[in-house]
Formats: structure tokens, C-alpha cells, sequence
């Protein structure tokens, strides 16, 4: 994940030096142990790495994933918070997700990790809680507006692996009228 996270940096500084200097500091044990206890789960451990190099970003620049704001363990808590807050509510939807092989069929699950956020309930998240045919770490998708919940990855590694080759193929770039990293499709 360093050597991962090192041509993540390379990328940003040659194409999008505001986002590598957005990056906080990393993530001390007393900030995941938070985490951790918060959330009542068992982080895996590519994560912590990840955590431990950067603790996500501070929210000054453009969002770094795919459009998303990749988040602290502070803002974890606040959107598993927000989450929780919101499926306890009488306006949360009383139907079932549509979901991928793998996925739990609900709208939301606590041990659902969110790690990105585009700051309207949309969210990348790992999946600590799949089905037996899942994976756990699995990456999927959380949409507020949408049911489905549909798999990405089968683990962050494998994620952040693509996202990054990504970066490297232009599929991925930096958009300056839409102020985040946008994939090229999608413009």
C-alpha cells in the first residue's frame, strides 16, 4: 500500500499539486483506536496502512476520489454518524437494497466503512458485513438516493490499486471546471 500510495502522490504532485497538499498527516493510533471503538469494528489492515500515510484530507482542495472527499477517521465517524442518525429515522425508506452478489440487502449497515464521501450521501465504503458469498472488505457503493448497492472491489487494496492505474491511463484526471478528479467518461 506504501509503494500504492507513493505513485498516488507522484500523480497529484505532477497533475494536482493543491490535492497533495490537502492531504492531513497521518492518522495517529489514538485517532483509529477512535475509529475503531466508534464504529465497534476491526479495521483491515491495507486501510490502517493507508491511514497511517495520510489520514485522509482536509477538505481545502478538490476531492480526491472519483469526485468524493476522501475522509479522516474524524469524518468517518461524522458520516457513519449521519448514517446511523438517518437509518433511525422516520424518513429512511422502509424497503429492502437492491444489491450484487455478496451484498446484505440493507440500505445500511453499520459495519459498513464509508472511506469517501461527495457531501450529499454518497459514499464508497468497505464492507466488513457481507453475505456468506461476499468478501469482507469487499468496496461497494452507498447511494442515498438509489437502492442499489453494487460491488466494486474485492478488497481497498484492489481499489486504490485501480483507482491509481487509473490516474495513470487518463481515464481518471483532474478537472478544473469541476474542481475534483472526474473519470473522462463521466464529463
Amino acid at each position: 500500500m506504501k509503494k500504492e500510495f507513493e505513485r498516488f502522490k507522484d500523480w497529484l504532485k505532477a497533475n494536482y499539486n493543491d490535492g497533495l497538499e490537502d492531504l492531513n498527516p497521518p492518522a495517529s493510533d489514538k485517532e483509529i483506536k477512535e475509529l475503531t471503538d466508534t464504529l465497534g469494528i476491526e479495521l483491515p489492515k491495507d486501510f490502517i496502512t493507508v491511514l497511517k500515510i495520510h489520514n485522509g484530507q482536509k477538505g481545502d482542495s478538490a476531492w480526491l476520489f472519483d469526485s468524493q472527499e476522501f475522509l479522516s477517521t474524524h469524518r468517518i465517524i461524522e458520516e457513519w454518524n449521519n448514517w446511523k442518525k438517518f437509518s433511525q429515522s422516520k424518513e429512511f425508506p422502509k424497503v429492502s437494497a437492491i444489491t450484487d452478489e455478496g451484498i446484505k440487502s440493507n440500505l445500511w449497515n453499520s459495519k459498513w466503512l464509508t472511506f469517501s464521501s461527495n457531501g450529499a450521501g454518497d459514499n464508497y465504503c468497505i464492507d466488513l458485513d457481507p453475505t456468506s458469498s461476499g468478501t469482507k472488505g469487499q468496496i461497494i457503493t452507498l447511494w442515498h438516493d438509489f437502492a442499489e448497492r453494487e460491488l466494486v472491489s474485492l478488497t481497498f487494496k484492489e481499489w486504490f490499486k485501480d483507482y491509481v492505474d487509473q490516474l495513470f491511463s487518463g481515464d481518471l484526471f483532474y478537472s478544473k471546471e469541476y474542481n475534483s478528479i472526474v473519470n473522462k467518461d463521466e464529463i
